[in-house]
């Protein structure tokens, strides 16, 4: 009786050591969510259809964003404030407010923050694991997003928004006082 129960809580301890350790796999697990919800700066690459742009987007909370354009050259020097309310563009000392309801469904840099947002929020999301690293996929209101962390440091590396041909690569992620 003592060996059968032995027996019991090693095959039990096995399975369960094997699942934990084995992640997202390509079954698309749902799985806790990496810790999104804290302020980070990361250089950013972004693609939407045929508007390319690179820049510096910091996260101090949710819903409070800043980005600053560094490329292309018609757009380097822009910087974006985007909170609950408002969204201010500034560029060359010229200063531009837009309420929150006022914005365009369609603003990139929107999609993406509320993407993150969304995520940073989310409890749990779908899990796949790529040869690109562990994508995590979620939805929010414009659609589905999915966030790929690097397999290594676990640092976001990408962020995509499919339906509306979004792709925004992060190069040296890091976590910042608020």
């Amino acid at each position: 009786m003592l060996k059968k129960r032995r027996g019991l809580v090693i095959t039990i301890l096995l399975v369960m050591s094997i699942l934990i350790c084995t992640g997202c796999k390509d079954g698309g697990l749902l799985v806790k969510t990496p810790d999104m919800n804290v302020p980070f700066q990361s250089e950013v690459k972004v693609q939407a259809g045929e508007l390319e742009f690179e820049g510096i987007v910091k996260r101090y909370g949710t819903g409070m964003w800043g980005m600053s354009i560094t490329s292309p050259e018609t757009l380097e020097g822009l910087n974006i404030s985007y909170n609950d309310e408002v969204v201010t563009a500034e560029l060359d000392g010229l200063k531009l407010e837009i309420d929150m309801d006022d914005l365009s469904d369609g603003a990139v840099f929107a999609r993406i923050f509320k993407a993150v947002d969304a995520a940073a929020s989310a409890e749990t999301l779908s899990c796949t694991e790529t040869e690109d690293g562990k994508v995590f996929t979620g939805e929010f209101s414009g659609g589905e997003y999915k966030l790929v962390f690097d397999p290594q440091s676990l640092a976001p590396v990408r962020i995509e928004i499919p339906s509306s041909g979004i792709f925004c690569e992060l190069n040296s992620f890091s976590v910042i006082s608020p």
